[in-house]
């Protein structure tokens, strides 16, 4: 029998790493290691107790749920975790080639979470895990060769935090995105540390609104298909006699 679920509102992080599966076996494996030690490295030089943090493996990524103290110190995440992981990312790189690199792209965002069978539920796990996936903090990665991280935080953090200046980071560093797929439809805000992420050429996110996976009005479709209608163009030189006849001209428009 299902347990009930009990749900909590909690700071969630998630963690991607970029071009995983491009890897070898030994590179994946080694990629998985580094990933944990930087992460744990970053959170003790920020003050953060991560051992108290509730963790979701993913292989190449994380989902960390903070504990209810850490929770309200989201400048502390902003800030500090952010910067920690920026310049720990920075000194793990120097010496490595490209393939070699460790990249991470980090969501953050404060919403409703409950352990489950096979690990976290709610809709704040959806949306932090569709922030770390959205196009616009991949592309932001894959157009600034140069950077190692991309933060992209949810609206709610980033308006409760950063424009109330409860950080030390100032507003304008962060580029307003959307986040679009058939789930999701919301504002997000994306922060490249060390790069000027307002010059960065980002497409547009996917257009495709929620529900849009459920079909559309077939009326629809059936006017994009419709056929045009014939023309029929004939050309006449010399005289044209025809009584009791009237010819019609129309100009190309």
């Amino acid at each position: 029998m299902t347990k009930e679920a009990k749900f909590k509102r909690r700071l969630l992080l998630a963690v991607d790493a970029v071009g995983y599966g491009a890897r070898d076996d030994q590179r994946q494996h080694a990629l998985q290691a580094n990933l944990l030690h930087l992460l744990d490295l970053a959170a003790a030089r920020a003050g953060l107790h991560r051992d108290a943090w509730a963790k979701q493996p993913q292989g190449d990524g994380e989902l960390a749920v903070l504990p209810a103290d850490e929770s309200e110190r989201e400048q502390m995440i902003i800030d500090g975790f952010v910067r920690e992981l920026n310049n720990a990312l920075i000194a793990h790189n120097r010496d490595l080639r490209d393939e070699a690199r460790l990249r991470l792209r980090l969501a953050i965002h404060f919403g409703s979470v409950a352990e489950a069978e096979n690990g976290y539920s709610g809709q704040g796990v959806v949306m932090v895990s569709r922030l770390a996936d959205s196009t616009s903090v991949k592309k932001a990665l894959e157009l600034t060769h140069a950077s190692n991280l991309a933060v992209i935080l949810s609206e709610r953090v980033f308006n409760e935090s950063v424009l109330q200046r409860h950080t030390s980071l100032d507003p304008n560093l962060f580029r307003t995105v959307e986040v679009r797929n058939k789930e999701l439809c919301e504002t997000a805000y994306l922060y490249l540390p060390g790069h000027d992420v307002h010059a960065v050429p980002l497409p547009p996110e996917n257009s495709a609104a929620p529900d849009a996976g459920r079909g559309s009005d077939p009326r629809v479709k059936e006017m994009k298909e419709a056929p045009r209608p014939t023309t029929v163009e004939t050309t006449i030189h010399g005289n044209v006699n025809i009584p009791n006849g009237v010819i019609g001209m129309v100009w190309n428009r």
